[in-house]
């Protein structure tokens, strides 16, 4: 699973357009998960093992996420709420990316 959307990193002028989760973890105790969505210039990139362009953290409760409980958490959950809740920056980067 991954998203394809051209997004200008940090007004560098170098552009990712294949974005896929690096990493994530949950902190039971403070209830949130951490999660991380590396960009690449393309899946070619990605798939020869060059490392990710700076990448677009999230930091969510279960309700944000939209579970009960962060037991309840998967990839295929991160990466819609990816899509519709906003990074730590504030900006909902994914809402109109298309599916990989």
């Amino acid at each position: 699973m991954a998203f394809l959307k051209p997004i200008e990193i940090r007004n560098t002028g170098l552009v990712a357009r294949y974005w896929r989760l690096t990493h994530n973890q949950t902190d039971h105790a403070a209830q949130v998960v951490e999660f991380r969505i590396g960009g690449y210039p393309d899946q070619d990139a990605r798939e020869a093992g060059k490392q990710p362009l700076p990448s677009i953290g999230f930091r969510l409760s279960p309700d944000e996420l939209g579970v009960a409980s962060l037991h309840e958490v998967t990839t295929a959950t991160l990466y819609a709420a990816a899509r519709g809740q906003p990074a730590t920056d504030g900006a909902v980067w994914f809402a109109d990316a298309t599916d990989c």
